[in-house]
Protein backbone atom coordinates (compact mmCIF):
# COMPACT_ATOMS: atom_id res chain seq x y z
CA UNK A 1 0.00 0.00 0.00
CA UNK A 2 1.10 3.73 -0.45
CA UNK A 3 1.34 6.19 2.77
CA UNK A 4 -1.57 7.96 1.53
CA UNK A 5 -4.44 6.53 0.19
CA UNK A 6 -4.29 6.94 -3.78
CA UNK A 7 -7.99 6.85 -5.22
CA UNK A 8 -8.92 10.32 -4.20
CA UNK A 9 -5.19 11.78 -6.24
CA UNK A 10 -6.78 9.86 -9.22
CA UNK A 11 -9.89 10.87 -9.22
CA UNK A 12 -8.66 14.43 -8.87
CA UNK A 13 -6.26 14.13 -12.19
CA UNK A 14 -9.44 12.69 -13.90
CA UNK A 15 -11.60 14.98 -13.66
CA UNK A 16 -8.82 17.34 -14.46
CA UNK A 17 -7.79 15.40 -17.23
CA UNK A 18 -11.02 16.14 -18.18
CA UNK A 19 -11.51 20.07 -17.79
CA UNK A 20 -8.15 20.52 -18.85
CA UNK A 21 -9.38 18.52 -22.49
CA UNK A 22 -12.34 20.25 -22.74
CA UNK A 23 -11.22 23.85 -22.38
CA UNK A 24 -8.11 23.08 -24.86
CA UNK A 25 -10.49 22.15 -27.47
CA UNK A 26 -12.95 25.19 -26.78
CA UNK A 27 -10.48 27.89 -27.69
CA UNK A 28 -10.09 25.99 -31.25
CA UNK A 29 -12.01 27.48 -33.22
CA UNK A 30 -15.20 26.04 -34.31
CA UNK A 31 -14.38 25.30 -38.00
CA UNK A 32 -11.49 23.40 -36.84
CA UNK A 33 -13.58 21.45 -34.37
CA UNK A 34 -15.84 20.13 -37.06
CA UNK A 35 -12.80 19.94 -39.49
CA UNK A 36 -11.40 16.31 -40.79
CA UNK A 37 -8.04 15.77 -40.60
CA UNK A 38 -5.51 12.97 -42.30
CA UNK A 39 -4.26 9.98 -41.01
CA UNK A 40 -1.18 11.84 -40.48
CA UNK A 41 -1.79 15.17 -39.62
CA UNK A 42 -5.45 14.52 -37.63
CA UNK A 43 -8.22 16.54 -36.01
CA UNK A 44 -9.61 17.70 -32.99
CA UNK A 45 -12.22 14.98 -33.67
CA UNK A 46 -9.97 12.64 -34.31
CA UNK A 47 -7.51 13.26 -31.40
CA UNK A 48 -10.69 13.20 -29.09
CA UNK A 49 -12.13 10.09 -30.86
CA UNK A 50 -9.15 8.26 -30.34
CA UNK A 51 -9.06 9.10 -26.89
CA UNK A 52 -12.02 8.29 -26.26
CA UNK A 53 -12.01 4.62 -27.59
CA UNK A 54 -8.83 3.71 -25.13
CA UNK A 55 -10.83 5.20 -21.96
CA UNK A 56 -13.74 3.20 -22.75
CA UNK A 57 -11.76 0.23 -23.10
CA UNK A 58 -10.26 0.93 -19.30
CA UNK A 59 -13.84 1.56 -18.39
CA UNK A 60 -14.25 -2.28 -20.03
CA UNK A 61 -11.48 -3.38 -17.79
CA UNK A 62 -12.79 -1.72 -14.47
CA UNK A 63 -16.51 -2.92 -14.93
CA UNK A 64 -15.02 -6.44 -15.23
CA UNK A 65 -13.00 -6.01 -12.18
CA UNK A 66 -16.14 -4.39 -9.83
CA UNK A 67 -18.35 -7.45 -11.03
CA UNK A 68 -16.22 -9.81 -10.42
CA UNK A 69 -16.11 -10.76 -14.60
CA UNK A 70 -13.24 -12.24 -17.35
CA UNK A 71 -11.38 -9.66 -18.50
CA UNK A 72 -11.81 -8.16 -22.24
CA UNK A 73 -9.45 -9.54 -24.54
CA UNK A 74 -6.41 -7.51 -25.18
CA UNK A 75 -6.36 -5.42 -28.44
CA UNK A 76 -3.31 -4.61 -30.56
CA UNK A 77 -3.08 -0.76 -30.61
CA UNK A 78 -0.97 -0.85 -33.53
CA UNK A 79 -3.50 -2.45 -35.52
CA UNK A 80 -6.67 -0.85 -33.54
CA UNK A 81 -5.60 2.85 -34.32
CA UNK A 82 -6.13 2.95 -37.51
CA UNK A 83 -9.26 1.05 -37.40
CA UNK A 84 -10.52 3.54 -34.56
CA UNK A 85 -9.26 6.65 -37.12
CA UNK A 86 -11.38 5.42 -40.00
CA UNK A 87 -14.64 4.38 -37.88
CA UNK A 88 -14.66 7.80 -36.08
CA UNK A 89 -13.29 10.00 -38.78
CA UNK A 90 -16.57 10.99 -40.35
CA UNK A 91 -18.54 11.41 -37.38
CA UNK A 92 -19.66 14.82 -35.59
CA UNK A 93 -17.40 16.56 -33.37
CA UNK A 94 -20.58 16.67 -30.80
CA UNK A 95 -21.44 13.15 -31.01
CA UNK A 96 -17.64 12.80 -30.34
CA UNK A 97 -17.64 14.96 -27.37
CA UNK A 98 -20.43 13.91 -25.69
CA UNK A 99 -19.41 10.26 -25.55
CA UNK A 100 -15.83 11.59 -24.48
CA UNK A 101 -17.49 13.36 -21.12
CA UNK A 102 -19.42 10.36 -20.68
CA UNK A 103 -16.14 7.65 -21.11
CA UNK A 104 -15.21 10.18 -17.93
CA UNK A 105 -17.91 10.27 -15.65
CA UNK A 106 -17.67 5.91 -16.76
CA UNK A 107 -14.51 6.10 -15.07
CA UNK A 108 -14.74 7.87 -12.01
CA UNK A 109 -17.92 6.16 -11.62
CA UNK A 110 -16.23 3.05 -11.80
CA UNK A 111 -13.67 4.18 -10.00
CA UNK A 112 -15.22 5.01 -6.80
CA UNK A 113 -16.41 1.19 -6.53
CA UNK A 114 -13.08 -0.02 -6.14
CA UNK A 115 -10.52 -0.43 -3.07
CA UNK A 116 -7.05 0.77 -2.73
CA UNK A 117 -6.36 -2.87 -2.76
CA UNK A 118 -7.26 -3.40 -6.32
CA UNK A 119 -5.73 0.14 -7.06
CA UNK A 120 -2.49 -0.85 -5.84
CA UNK A 121 -1.72 -4.33 -5.44
CA UNK A 122 1.05 -5.76 -7.75
CA UNK A 123 0.47 -8.96 -9.98
CA UNK A 124 -3.17 -8.52 -9.63
CA UNK A 125 -4.34 -8.60 -13.09
CA UNK A 126 -2.32 -10.02 -15.88
CA UNK A 127 -3.21 -8.32 -18.28
CA UNK A 128 -0.83 -4.83 -16.93
CA UNK A 129 2.51 -5.66 -18.04
CA UNK A 130 4.65 -6.76 -15.58
CA UNK A 131 2.07 -7.32 -13.12
CA UNK A 132 2.49 -3.89 -12.45
CA UNK A 133 -0.76 -2.28 -9.96
CA UNK A 134 -3.80 -1.10 -11.48
CA UNK A 135 -3.37 2.91 -11.04
CA UNK A 136 -0.51 2.82 -13.73
CA UNK A 137 -3.01 2.28 -16.46
CA UNK A 138 -5.13 5.44 -15.03
CA UNK A 139 -2.10 7.52 -15.69
CA UNK A 140 -1.18 5.59 -18.37
CA UNK A 141 -4.63 5.43 -20.23
CA UNK A 142 -6.31 8.53 -19.13
CA UNK A 143 -3.99 10.90 -18.49
CA UNK A 144 -0.34 10.97 -19.69
CA UNK A 145 -2.45 9.57 -23.10
CA UNK A 146 -4.08 13.14 -22.93
CA UNK A 147 -1.07 15.00 -22.73
CA UNK A 148 0.79 13.14 -25.28
CA UNK A 149 -2.18 13.79 -27.95
CA UNK A 150 -2.80 17.37 -27.16
CA UNK A 151 0.84 18.41 -27.60
CA UNK A 152 1.05 16.46 -30.86
CA UNK A 153 -1.96 18.60 -31.50
CA UNK A 154 -0.20 21.60 -31.07
CA UNK A 155 2.99 20.08 -32.66
CA UNK A 156 1.37 19.33 -35.78
CA UNK A 157 0.66 22.90 -35.99
CA UNK A 158 4.00 24.67 -35.66
CA UNK A 159 3.76 25.29 -31.89
CA UNK A 160 5.98 23.66 -30.03
CA UNK A 161 6.02 26.54 -26.86
CA UNK A 162 2.82 25.60 -26.27
CA UNK A 163 3.31 21.98 -26.65
CA UNK A 164 6.13 22.36 -24.36
CA UNK A 165 3.90 24.21 -21.62
CA UNK A 166 0.95 21.48 -21.94
CA UNK A 167 3.79 18.46 -20.74
CA UNK A 168 4.76 20.84 -17.96
CA UNK A 169 1.82 21.63 -16.29
CA UNK A 170 0.33 18.23 -16.78
CA UNK A 171 3.68 16.66 -15.08
CA UNK A 172 3.36 19.40 -12.25
CA UNK A 173 -0.30 18.08 -11.47
CA UNK A 174 1.38 15.06 -10.89
CA UNK A 175 4.35 15.56 -9.33
CA UNK A 176 1.87 18.02 -6.84
CA UNK A 177 -0.08 15.07 -6.02
CA UNK A 178 -0.43 12.25 -3.27
CA UNK A 179 1.08 9.62 -5.80
CA UNK A 180 3.92 7.45 -4.92
CA UNK A 181 7.56 8.50 -6.35
CA UNK A 182 7.71 6.19 -8.81
CA UNK A 183 5.09 7.24 -10.49
CA UNK A 184 6.60 10.77 -10.19
CA UNK A 185 9.41 9.63 -10.89
CA UNK A 186 8.18 8.08 -14.20
CA UNK A 187 6.31 11.26 -15.72
CA UNK A 188 9.52 12.94 -15.36
CA UNK A 189 11.61 10.82 -16.98
CA UNK A 190 8.49 11.07 -19.78
CA UNK A 191 9.26 14.64 -19.97
CA UNK A 192 13.03 14.02 -20.15
CA UNK A 193 12.60 12.43 -22.94
CA UNK A 194 10.53 14.98 -24.61
CA UNK A 195 12.63 17.58 -24.03
CA UNK A 196 15.55 15.20 -25.15
CA UNK A 197 13.41 14.73 -28.51
CA UNK A 198 12.94 18.44 -29.09
CA UNK A 199 16.51 19.47 -28.46
CA UNK A 200 16.23 21.34 -25.13
CA UNK A 201 19.30 19.09 -23.51
CA UNK A 202 20.09 20.30 -20.73
CA UNK A 203 16.73 20.25 -19.16
CA UNK A 204 16.70 16.81 -19.96
CA UNK A 205 19.61 15.94 -18.06
CA UNK A 206 18.37 17.97 -15.21
CA UNK A 207 14.79 16.70 -15.76
CA UNK A 208 16.31 13.19 -15.88
CA UNK A 209 18.23 13.75 -12.77
CA UNK A 210 15.19 14.84 -10.64
CA UNK A 211 13.42 11.30 -12.32
CA UNK A 212 15.88 8.98 -11.01
CA UNK A 213 15.76 10.30 -7.88
CA UNK A 214 12.58 9.39 -7.58
CA UNK A 215 12.95 6.35 -9.41
CA UNK A 216 16.29 4.81 -9.24
CA UNK A 217 15.03 1.73 -11.04
CA UNK A 218 14.88 3.39 -14.44
CA UNK A 219 18.46 4.26 -14.41
CA UNK A 220 19.13 0.94 -16.23
CA UNK A 221 16.33 1.40 -19.07
CA UNK A 222 18.02 5.09 -19.41
CA UNK A 223 21.42 4.14 -20.33
CA UNK A 224 19.74 3.00 -23.54
CA UNK A 225 17.10 4.73 -24.32
CA UNK A 226 17.34 5.53 -27.59
CA UNK A 227 15.06 8.89 -27.05
CA UNK A 228 17.37 10.15 -24.26
CA UNK A 229 20.90 10.50 -27.00
CA UNK A 230 22.26 13.73 -26.01
CA UNK A 231 20.79 14.23 -22.40
CA UNK A 232 22.38 11.07 -21.02
CA UNK A 233 25.13 9.87 -19.70
CA UNK A 234 25.80 11.10 -16.31
CA UNK A 235 22.82 12.10 -14.80
CA UNK A 236 21.60 8.48 -16.27
CA UNK A 237 24.51 6.74 -13.99
CA UNK A 238 24.68 9.17 -10.86
CA UNK A 239 20.95 10.86 -10.03
CA UNK A 240 20.95 14.22 -8.71
CA UNK A 241 18.43 15.90 -6.78
CA UNK A 242 16.67 18.99 -7.06
CA UNK A 243 13.36 20.85 -6.94
CA UNK A 244 10.61 18.52 -7.64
Amino acid sequence: MTQHPIKPALLDLLRRAQTSQNDFFKRVPEAERAGSGTPNHWSAKDHVAHLTFWRQRLALRLRAIARHEPQPGALNFEEQNPRIYAEQAPRPWSTILTESDQAYADLIALTTQLTEEDLTAWGRFEWMEGGEPLYIAYLGNCYEHAQIHLAQYLLDRHEPARAQETYEVWVRRVLDADLPDPLKGTVLYNLACYYATHDVLDVARRTLGQSLTLYPDLRAFALTDPELEGARPDSAQEPTGGER
